[in-house]
This record gives structure tokens, C-alpha cells and sequence, in this order.
């Protein structure tokens, strides 16, 4: 159809014809704007919260990473009740603390959060996978993989292993017969359920720490 006959169209049109069909022209423009701007393209949350809404994202933020540093929004003090409790078996957890693993440079660098402890004499840790969103911000949910690795008897130290940014074991620093390290893994954790933690953001004296790397 030519613009000339689109226009002895429109002119034939009766008056109130021609601004209903204005109208709709600006409502269907007005719905599209809206619709753009309730998802925005870029987001500082962890891949986890975008990926479908069937299940709210859980995730707490805890710190975030700057430059080699770890600022800490949580008070790492305030995790090691909840440590004890995850536990769960009378490990008593003295030091929590964020941990860089990157096998090597051209590997995307993890996160986890660690608590260690002791129960009956012997070490025990439990690390858990922290999300990272594009902020370096580091948030923890219910869903975040929990590694933790017991030494035996004949074992005085664990440390975990990892492959890339990947916890894939954990070994006795001791390699004397006898001296061995368990591991159990679980695909969740309860670790924030009910904790009361404090947000360093809110006027406390802010925590920044070293950033410590296993490589």
C-alpha cells in the first residue's frame, strides 16, 4: 500500500476513529518501555539469583574482594557459632576465614568460606563454595557446596586439594603410614539458617584482611 493511499485512508477516517487508534499506538509503545526496564540487562547478583524464579535465591553477602584484600560485611566472629552448629558432632571452630583457590592464572578464581576447629584432638574443616557476582561481592546460600575434611588419628593436619578453582579432596599434610584425612561432601547447607549476623556496613569498624590464595 503507497503512503499516498494510507494517507486518503487516514483522512477518510472518522475523528474519533483516528485518536483511538493513537491511543493504542501509545499504550502498546508505553507497555514495551516498561517491560525493557523491569530486566535489566546487567546485574551485580550472583548467576544463580537470575536463573529462573522458581526458587528464590537464598544468598547472604558476606564480604567482598578488593584488589588482594577481603572486606568483610559479615564479621568473621559472628560465623563461628554457626560453624559449630553445621557441624554439628562437638567440633568446637575457633578461626573462620574467606579463601582464595586458583590452580593457576589462566583459571577463574573460587571462594570459600572455611572454618576450622577441633573435635576430640584432632583438626577438622569445613569449606564452603561462596557465589560470586560480577562486583567481586561473595554471597553464601543454602545451595553453596559444603567440603568437610577430618584427620585421624594418625594425622595432626588436613588441608583440602583442588583441581582449577575446584575442592576435589583433602590430604594429611603427613605422609607416614597411617596417616590419612576423610572427606564428606554435601550439595547444600544450613550454615545461615537462623544466625543472627551483624553487617559491617551499618558504622562498625570495617574488617580487610589479606587475601589468602591456594595456588
Amino acid at each position: 500500500m503507497s503512503e499516498n493511499t494510507l494517507m486518503r485512508f487516514w483522512q477518510q477516517l472518522p475523528t474519533g476513529a483516528r485518536l483511538i487508534a493513537v491511543l493504542a499506538v501509545v499504550v502498546i509503545l508505553a507497555g514495551a518501555c516498561t517491560r525493557r526496564e523491569a530486566f535489566p540487562e546487567d546485574s551485580d547478583e550472583p548467576s544463580e539469583m537470575a536463573e529462573g524464579d522458581s526458587v528464590a535465591y537464598d544468598g547472604q553477602l558476606l564480604a567482598q574482594v578488593v584488589f588482594d584484600s577481603i572486606d568483610y560485611i559479615v564479621p568473621p566472629l559472628d560465623l563461628m557459632q554457626p560453624f559449630i552448629q553445621e557441624f554439628g558432632d562437638g567440633t568446637v571452630v575457633d578461626k573462620v576465614m574467606i579463601h582464595k583457590v586458583q590452580e593457576s592464572r589462566k583459571d577463574k578464581a573460587g571462594y570459600y568460606l572455611v572454618g576450622m576447629g577441633i573435635r576430640n584432638g584432632s583438626y577438622r574443616a569445613m569449606a564452603l563454595q561462596l557465589d560470586v557476582a560480577s562486583d567481586n561481592s561473595l554471597y553464601l546460600s543454602s545451595k553453596s557446596k559444603k567440603f568437610i575434611c577430618a584427620a585421624t588419628a594418625g594425622c595432626t593436619f588436613c588441608f583440602f586439594t583442588f583441581s582449577g578453582s575446584q575442592i576435589t579432596g583433602c590430604e594429611c599434610e603427613s605422609r607416614a603410614a597411617g596417616s590419612f584425612c576423610e572427606q564428606k561432601f554435601s550439595d547444600s547447607n544450613q550454615l545461615l539458617k537462623n544466625a543472627k549476623l551483624r553487617n559491617l556496613r551499618d558504622g562498625e569498624t570495617r574488617i580487610i584482611e589479606p587475601l589468602r590464595t591456594a595456588n
